[in-house]
């Protein structure tokens, strides 16, 4: 056997223990909850409605990626779906651990049309500066932006090597922004009041964000890794608690993007 199909042989079963330890993790998860859920009070990560699980419609599916059961919840006072519980649950290193093992092996499809799409939504001006809020590593966005003469930079958490426009870590953030824009990022959100809450601290006073979505539906829901479906009223009471105005700027089969406009301070 040559060294190169050792290499193969090993890389092989290296994705087959990967494989077989998430599954057993998630399954062990699953029955962990499969007897917590029955006596928990759930709460929606939107409007903050709280009841016990039979107060809540569920939505179940499998997660392609090996996390098991998915079990949501739409919420009956804003229509968000939510969940699935335990991946709400999981702190912050894991969840980031976890992405970095998903693309490790996994890269989404270029999103640049859209993405440049949804930066325009923002009505950008010359001289401003915007972000790229989950920029990832395989589209052209940013570069073509900032050719066309656009000061835009990037914030992606789960990029392997930063560069020169491009940061990993939210602390590495101190400028204001006229425009925040995202595409297919908002549906990873597992506490979105306190996201909008954050990009309303780094957003100029007459700020604007745009963010693109096909889960605006309860659309793409076979993965853990999307924790919100934002359906119904609740992008507009998203919107109202945390200091914006809501719009929808476009629905385009699964090219969905609502508009937030930052609320003046009262004079």
């Amino acid at each position: 056997m040559n060294i190169n199909e050792r290499l193969e042989r090993l890389e092989a079963q290296v994705k087959l223990v990967e494989a077989y330890s998430v599954q057993a993790f998630w399954q062990a998860i699953d029955r962990v909850y499969e007897l917590m859920l029955p006596k928990m009070e759930l709460h929606c990560i939107i409007c903050g409605h709280r009841d016990g699980r039979s107060g809540f419609a569920v939505h179940v599916s499998q997660c392609q990626f090996g996390g098991g059961l998915l079990e949501r919840y739409q919420c009956p006072k804003c229509d968000a779906i939510f969940g699935p519980q335990k991946y709400l649950d999981l702190s912050d290193s894991f969840v980031t651990a976890d992405y970095d093992l998903l693309y490790s092996r996994y890269s989404e499809g270029d999103s640049t049309t859209n993405e440049i799409r949804t930066f325009l939504s923002t009505s950008p001006r010359s001289g401003g500066l915007y972000l790229n809020w989950g920029c990832g590593a395989w589209s052209e966005t940013i570069p073509e932006l900032r050719k066309q003469g656009y000061d835009v930079w990037g914030h992606e958490p789960s990029i392997r090597e930063t560069s020169d426009v491009i940061v990993k870590y939210r602390d590495e953030i101190s400028a204001r922004f006229n425009a925040i824009f995202s595409n297919n990022v908002i549906e990873h959100f597992r506490d979105p009041v306190a996201e909008f809450e954050y990009f309303k601290s780094i957003l100029s006073d007459d700020g604007v964000m745009a963010h693109a979505s096909p889960c605006y539906d309860y659309a793409y829901a076979d993965t853990r890794f999307h924790t919100l479906f934002l359906l119904g009223k609740s992008p507009y009471i998203l919107a109202e608690r945390t200091g914006f105005h809501a719009r929808q700027a476009v629905r385009d089969g699964e090219y969905i993007n609502f508009v937030f406009e930052r609320v003046p301070a009262p004079a």
